[in-house]
């Protein structure tokens, strides 16, 4: 089987979206033949074929509303980027007859796509990596071969959502590497006040990684680590540093693979973003860690996170954000976080990824 992926952002961003790429064509290699285009440099060696579409990318409409109408009609900077990158994929979909092809990225590539795998008879897999929502609904309009649900509610959601009856969805969570992120490993030595909360997220305003900064401040002790990059990285530093000091709070941008030693080092995962949030593969990857976590209260995360954390209702109310975090810090908490990660592990999810792309293609 021939399986093309197609990720604007992979080689230029690792977010979850371009992690969640990584590992899954990584484990279907073995079995199929993989390809990922993007638009990035290769990083590193892969198992899979790699096609770099050299095209640069820029932050300056990600500021955004997400209602802005240039948005709305998929016509703001970053996705004519990301059509100029498709129209430079499209001659390599119609000269290699791949049987699945999966972009990643939503805009006006889907009804090309949908128009052109009718005419070769190869199969459209599309995922909710948006969350519920605008790009979720335009998905779904173009009816896929198969859309992909990473969460109960999703699927719900897309049930009433899609304008097809017979629509193909399917429940398939994320998954994290259990071995890559566990509690055991090496250690940050980060000249930080214990306890330690950690936070990995773009700094955008719908992650909300300012309010975290504002609960962890009501404290009397602890610091607050913030992993990410975005529009919103001068605001948030002068934020951290005017609140907490330096001996409170640490911004900064690592490679993925050293993600896991931060995670370890810390006390406590917070994550509290807008209830559009598709997934988070972070909660996952902190659970491994064995890191309770700190979350907004939806039905979305609670069901990544179940027991293994506790849930902030208005994560715009400071004071009931810092409240949450004193009473996580309070538990204890034993394995029950790892053993939440076990449920998702790539282990589980790799054999149902073949199982479904297998049906897919014999139907």
């Amino acid at each position: 089987m021939k399986i093309a992926f197609l990720s604007f952002y992979s080689g230029h961003l690792n977010r979850g979206v371009e992690t969640y790429l990584d590992q899954l064509a990584t484990r279907l290699s073995p079995h199929h033949q993989v390809t990922v285009y993007q638009s990035g440099p290769k990083v590193n060696s892969r198992a899979f074929t790699t096609h770099v579409i050299p095209v640069k990318i820029s932050s300056s409409s990600n500021d955004l509303p997400a209602t802005h109408l240039t948005k709305r009609l998929f016509i703001d900077h970053s996705k004519r980027q990301e059509f100029i990158f498709f129209l430079k994929v499209l001659p390599y979909l119609l000269k290699n007859n791949y049987d699945i092809i999966y972009p990643l990225n939503s805009g006006w590539p889907i009804p090309i796509l949908r128009l052109l795998t009718i005419i070769t008879q190869d199969k459209l897999v599309l995922a909710g990596h948006s969350g519920p929502g605008w790009d979720d609904r335009w998905n779904l309009l173009f009816r896929p071969d198969l859309f992909i649900c990473f969460t109960s509610a999703q699927l719900a959601w897309a049930k009433k959502a899609s304008p097809w009856p017979n629509q193909r969805l399917v429940y398939l969570p994320h998954a994290v590497d259990t071995r890559i992120f566990s509690p055991w490993g090496p250690i940050r030595n980060l000249k930080l006040q214990r306890p330690i909360i950690i936070n990995v997220a773009a700094s955008t305003k719908e992650k909300r990684v300012e309010q975290g900064i504002r609960a962890v401040a009501r404290l009397k002790r602890g610091s607050f680590i913030h992993l990410g990059q975005g529009p919103l990285d001068e605001r948030i530093n002068n934020l951290g540093y005017k609140l907490l000091g330096k001996s409170r709070f640490l911004h900064t941008l690592v490679p993925h693979q050293q993600i896991p030693d931060y995670y370890r080092s810390a006390d406590l995962f917070t994550f509290c973003p807008y209830d559009r949030e598709a997934f988070g593969l972070v909660y996952l990857e902190a659970l491994a860690s064995n890191l309770p976590v700190v979350a907004t209260n939806d039905p979305i995360r609670k069901e990544i996170i179940g027991k293994a954390g506790l849930y902030v209702t208005n994560p715009q109310d400071v004071d009931e954000y810092a409240s949450v975090l004193k009473q996580a810090l309070a538990k204890k908490w034993g394995s029950q976080p790892r053993r939440q990660a076990q449920k998702f592990s790539w282990d589980k999810i790799t054999d149902q990824y073949l199982k479904l792309f297998n049906q897919l293609v014999s139907s």
